[in-house]
């Protein structure tokens, strides 16, 4: 009885073991990464449009109804900052494609495809599954080469500040930018352990300024529609991060010179519905910012 008790219990275990497999190794040395006081400022003599596209899981589908309303009115933004989920639209969005081929790529997004789960005491997803995604959905190699300057925020659990990534490897950007503590393995750079750039900024306004913006549009699709949190307990510890994080954030968030807060809170994954419905939101929103947007940009319908 108890050798056959020790045969389940091992071909369980084997069982989980190819399922969820082991946890790669995200030392990224190529990242190049600086802290805001070093940030070197775009150099032009024109007024600069930036966008900070905020973090949020799942709400990120709002960023994509933002920049469709910009793309149907002619804005474009010089330079864009991302966090978290916000540094996968700032990417996408600065590789310099189509609104639609950035629409068709994020609707055909799924989440669970990304989520490769590791047994590891480090997190539960390893995260390099959205690196390669996102390398795969853009055609430039390096955030350097992007069609516009682009900065993605991570956080230095190692000196305990905020940084930002400016050049190195896309999807190891966002992945760094993306990896939620405690759910997520962290991502090593040299000496230092990086985790998701939504901890200390979670709307990136000030890296949006280093970077040289005259003006930014601060996208926050996280903190403008907080719910009360539901009474379990990963309820409560979610709600009390989120928070500590907007509590936070909010005096940076509302120094951009617009502030755009989509309405909408996913209830569950992201189904063609919900995304449809996050879309939507953000389009709504900045649609009913866009006189005030013209007006700081000097344009007369």
């Amino acid at each position: 009885m108890i050798n056959r008790q020790i045969r389940f219990i091992s071909l369980v275990m084997l069982s989980l073991w190819l399922l969820v497999g082991c946890a790669k190794d995200n030392h990224y040395q190529q990242l190049h990464i600086t802290k805001q006081m070093a940030v070197e400022p775009l150099q032009t003599d024109n007024q600069t449009l930036a966008i900070a596209f905020g973090g949020g899981g799942l709400r990120g589908y709002m960023h994509l109804g933002v920049i469709k309303a910009l793309h149907e009115h002619g804005i474009k933004a010089d330079l864009v900052t991302g966090s978290s989920a916000g540094s996968v639209a700032a990417t996408l969005y600065a590789s310099g494609q189509s609104y639609d081929k950035l629409e068709s790529i994020l609707m055909a997004f799924s989440e669970y495809d990304l989520m490769d789960f590791v047994l590891s005491k480090q997190g539960l997803v390893n995260g390099q599954n959205l690196a390669d995604w996102i390398n795969a959905s853009v055609p430039q190699q390096t955030l350097s080469a992007m069609s516009i300057p682009i900065g993605i925020t991570a956080t230095d659990m190692t000196d305990l500040e905020s940084v930002l990534i400016t050049d190195g490897n896309p999807g190891q950007a966002v992945q760094t930018s993306s990896s939620i503590p405690g759910a997520f393995i962290p991502v090593q750079h040299n000496e230092h352990l990086l985790v998701d750039g939504g901890v200390l900024n979670v709307v990136p306004v000030h890296y949006a300024r280093a970077m040289g913006a005259d003006m930014v549009i601060a996208v926050d699709i996280y903190c403008g529609n907080q719910p009360a949190a539901d009474k379990t307990s990963i309820g409560v510890q979610l709600a009390t991060f989120r928070l500590l994080a907007c509590r936070l954030s909010e005096d940076e968030i509302m120094s951009a010179d617009l502030v755009v807060r989509p309405s909408y809170e996913p209830k569950g994954s992201g189904v063609s519905s919900s995304k449809q419905v996050g879309v939507e939101a953000g389009y709504q929103a900045m649609m009913a910012k866009m006189p005030e947007l013209k007006s700081l940009l000097g344009q007369v319908d």
